[in-house]
């Protein structure tokens, strides 16, 4: 039976001055106690990535590791930390901005060769000021690496190419395109103009319900490829301002821990009728 695992960001944890009270471990223990199955956080550090392991492994959770390299030596180096402690899978914020299709290609492949030497998968994350931060640019090189192994994180192409709502036809094309090549999922809900909104005002709900048909259709294709690895991952990433949008004193205008919660609970939601479906679909009984 292949898992749906939810993890919380520590980033996220953070409140509107950037810090947290809470010690890491604490963090961990919070997150684990609210039914997470794991967390995110920057993974290339050795003592940094030695804590967060001995924290997590104490909780029982997974690790998603997160990497920003400018170049192909970069990620070796991080590969020797990682390898080190082990992790579900690590994330890489390609922190470089190529100008053509061909210079892309020629990182890319470098941390692919890199990659073929660990025993956990590395995927490359949709990001604003990265690599990937152009959707057609991205789209053209899937096109040239039809094997690029995506982390998919939509809210910056929604807001950085200001998608409208309601769809047009063409950008969910794009959109599914993206996700077809995507093995995990970075969420937040942004909308035309604000990367991240909050999830319970009723002006949002046309997006939010948009991103959850999108997630929904990533987690379909995922269960319908042959050869997927045994589990799914999904981060709750709501972040700490100025991803969160603040009133006159700077702060929060909701509780992102709640909401946390409540998108992980939605994406378990669509995770069980995606499950459901696919059992239907091949009349195989589920297992409650």
């Amino acid at each position: 039976m292949r898992e749906f695992l939810v993890f919380q960001s520590l980033w996220a944890m953070q409140d509107h001055r950037g810090q947290c009270d809470l010690s890491l471990e604490a963090q961990v223990e919070k997150i684990a106690a609210a039914g997470f199955d794991g967390v995110t956080d920057h993974f290339w550090i050795a003592p940094q990535a030695e804590r967060l392991h001995a924290a997590a492994k104490a909780q029982g959770l997974q690790i998603e590791g997160q990497l920003f390299p400018r170049t192909v030596s970069d990620l070796a180096q991080a590969l020797e930390v990682a390898s080190r402690y082990g992790c579900h899978h690590l994330t890489l914020q390609a922190d470089v901005r190529p100008r053509t299709l061909a210079q892309a290609i020629t990182m890319i492949e470098g941390w692919q060769r890199l990659a073929e030497q660990v025993d956990f998968p590395i995927l490359l994350e949709t990001h604003r000021y990265r690599l990937t931060s152009d959707l057609l640019f991205t789209l053209d090189l899937l096109a040239q690496m039809p094997d690029l192994k995506l982390l998919a994180d939509l809210s910056h192409y929604v807001v950085g190419r200001e998608l409208p709502e309601p769809a047009a036809a063409e950008d969910d094309e794009q959109i599914h395109t993206i996700l077809r090549h995507s093995w995990g999922f970075h969420g937040r809900v942004a909308n035309s103009e604000q990367v991240q909104v909050p999830l319970t005002f009723a002006q949002h709900r046309p997006w939010l319900d948009r991103f959850l048909g999108w997630w929904r259709y990533g987690i379909k294709d995922w269960l319908a490829r042959p050869n997927t690895p045994a589990s799914l991952s999904f981060t709750c990433e709501l972040g700490p301002p100025p991803y969160a949008i603040t009133g006159s004193d700077g702060r929060d205008i909701t509780d992102r821990w709640g909401e946390a919660l409540l998108l992980k609970e939605l994406m378990r939601g669509v995770w069980d009728e995606c499950v459901d479906a696919d059992a239907e679909l091949l009349h195989v009984p589920t297992q409650d």
